[in-house]
């Protein structure tokens, strides 16, 4: 009797929706998609200002603001089919801004930028293709997210891009010592990045070829 009063008592466990089991809304004004928005905006700015304290602050805080949608989404319940898209479209956009800036400021990094832009092209070619093909099966279905390893390769180039633009910005400013840490840091993050990026470029390649085979049977 006492232990069956004991068990009757005790709280049952719930465990807690993973990011994939949560459901995905149609809304668009949320709060995470308005800090993607904002901090695409920022990263823009601090780029095109990096030679200013302001401007490798907001850099910062726009770089910063990147990591935190996606988990304010999945803690407020708040993952839509809008912000799913945006991430990824607010990526590509500051990276090719950061991109262009390290071209023209640091002719040393040409072949770095060269590499980058040619692995983020075959990323975005394949998933555009897989998001047409996607598109194009019977019924509803949940939207293609970015692999593991495309969120890791997109967070390391981030770090690479901010880490060196900042660390030649500090340069230009004077701080030698700073900027030789900085820029170690950056091709260290690069280091990382380069495998990342190559295992997702592999896993969206062979993604938008899975969903063509799918599409002609």
């Amino acid at each position: 009797m006492i232990l069956s009063m004991n068990t009757e008592r005790q709280p049952q466990f719930r465990p807690t929706k993973s990011p994939e089991e949560q459901p995905i809304s149609d809304d668009i004004l949320t709060i995470p998609n308005v800090i993607t928005a904002v901090g695409g905006m920022l990263s823009l700015y601090g780029i095109n200002n990096a030679d200013s304290l302001k401007g490798m602050a907001a850099l910062v805080a726009g770089e910063l603001s990147d990591k935190l949608d996606g988990s304010l989404a999945n803690a407020l319940n708040q993952r839509s089919k809008l912000g799913i898209k945006l991430d990824p479209i607010r990526d590509k956009i500051v990276g090719a801004a950061a991109l262009l800036k390290l071209s023209q400021e640091d002719p040393t990094s040409k072949a770095m930028v060269a590499t980058i832009a040619g692995l983020e092209s075959t990323k975005a070619i394949a998933t555009a293709v897989a998001e047409c093909k996607h598109k194009q099966l019977p019924g509803e279905r949940e939207p293609l997210r970015p692999t593991q390893a495309g969120r890791v390769s997109s967070a390391l180039l981030a770090a690479t891009t901010t880490l060196l633009i900042i660390g030649k910005s500090a340069e230009s400013l004077g701080h030698q010592k700073a900027a030789k840490t900085l820029k170690g840091l950056g091709k260290l993050s690069f280091a990382g990045y380069l495998p990342a990026a190559g295992v997702a470029a592999g896993q969206y390649v062979k993604r938008a070829r899975d969903l063509m085979d799918s599409n002609q049977k």
